[in-house]
């Protein structure tokens, strides 16, 4: 028999029960915690020049994918933000409801005029909470292109990658001439680019969701929406994967 009085034994049991509770009361604040928490803030820039009116029923009906994306994955906080015309670049209050935005976007329409990209970079960069990254919808670019890249660097040195959706047509010249630099852009930011068709609204819908997805969860998010189908948003995915294992590495 132990030399340990009966009473010592009773207080250690009655300690051990109460640092398990413990535990049990501060894993389940953890699982809480991330469970709620607003996972992170996602820019969606929409260029609504006239050359897109033919795209925008895709780029609606693709932002409704990504916010429903968020929601079954994660909190996100989605801002909208858009030029269009030759002086207008407008930019929503930050909203955690899906329904607010894709009722945005169901307003929205094109107007003939010349690209702000920079204006738009400057808007993210303007931003006091901290923002995940920035998605750029767009098919060609008359900004400087040297300023362009000045603001790129200065997304990526604050975290805020760049996702660039670039709708290029094999007609299109002035899409073809800009894709060099949406390319280094999205580098330069720590971010991707990936190139669709104006007539790929699925591959708009998957690679919208993709970001969603790992905006809200990192690689997990993006594991938990399936693998994709169309080979734009495999080739996104692939690329997420990989900023995500080399950020956890540092």
């Amino acid at each position: 028999m132990s030399n340990v009085p009966e009473k010592w034994r009773n207080d250690e049991k009655a300690l051990d029960v109460e640092r398990r509770l413990l535990n049990e009361a501060l894993a389940k604040m953890e699982r809480a915690e991330l469970k709620y928490r607003e996972a992170g803030r996602l820019i969606f820039g929409l260029d609504l020049t006239g050359s897109r009116e033919a795209s925008l029923a895709h780029a609606r009906i693709a932002t409704a994918a990504m916010l429903d994306t968020i929601k079954a994955v994660g909190a996100v906080a989605v801002k909208l933000v858009y030029y269009r015309g030759t002086n207008e670049c407008r930019a929503s209050a930050w909203h955690n409801d899906p329904g607010v935005v894709s009722d945005a976007m169901r307003r929205l329409s094109c107007e003939a005029g010349y690209t702000q990209i920079a204006r738009l970079l400057r808007v993210a960069l303007a931003e006091k909470e901290k923002v995940s990254g920035v998605v750029l919808v767009l098919d060609h670019c008359e900004d400087d292109a040297d300023e362009l890249l000045d603001l790129a660097r200065t997304l990526g040195e604050r975290s805020m990658p760049l996702y660039v959706f670039h709708e290029c047509a094999d007609y299109s010249k002035r899409s073809l001439k800009a894709k060099p630099l949406f390319k280094r852009m999205a580098e330069t930011s720590g971010g991707v680019y990936v190139e669709f068709k104006p007539d790929s609204g699925a591959v708009l819908r998957e690679m919208l969701s993709t970001v969603a997805a790992f905006t809200a969860g990192g690689s997990e998010g993006v594991r938990q929406v399936g693998r994709a189908v169309t080979p734009e948003a495999r080739q996104l995915r692939s690329s997420l994967l990989l900023l995500s294992d080399g950020t956890e590495r540092k």
